[in-house]
């Protein structure tokens, strides 16, 4: 099975748009969905999802957990450069739709402190 993520990150008044493509496998278990690839470092990527949120722990070394919720928002810890940061995610658009093999997520990352935005990202998640 092919995943494909594209993705568009906006940050400031600067956009990029990312379109990666990794062999994985799907599944289901109860009323949640998994998808599992390895990424192009070679760390497994684990997304578990349903109707009302997804969570993508990467297996890196620190591991890497993000959660995101339909309408609402999760504290996350994301490994940087300079460390482990805290984060917000806050989600405005959430929707999977199994019988196309899509979810569409657009979220925003703002800092913990400020509530500054940091970016803004558009993604869409399929599998076949």
């Amino acid at each position: 099975m092919k995943v494909r993520i594209r993705n568009q990150i906006q940050f400031d008044e600067q956009v990029e748009q990312i379109d990666q493509r990794y062999d994985g496998e799907w599944m289901q278990k109860g009323s949640y969905c998994y998808l599992v690839f390895k990424n192009e470092e070679n760390e497994q990527v684990v997304l578990k999802f349903h109707d009302k949120e997804l969570t993508m722990t990467r297996f890196s070394t620190p591991k890497s957990l993000m959660r995101f919720i339909k309408g609402g928002k999760s504290v996350v810890d994301i490994p940087t450069p300079v460390g482990m940061q805290q984060f917000i995610t806050e989600t405005s658009h959430y929707q999977v739709d199994l019988k196309k093999q899509v979810l569409e997520l657009h979220y925003q990352l703002r800092t913990r402190d400020s509530e500054q935005i940091f970016a803004s990202y558009q993604m869409e998640i399929s599998w076949k």
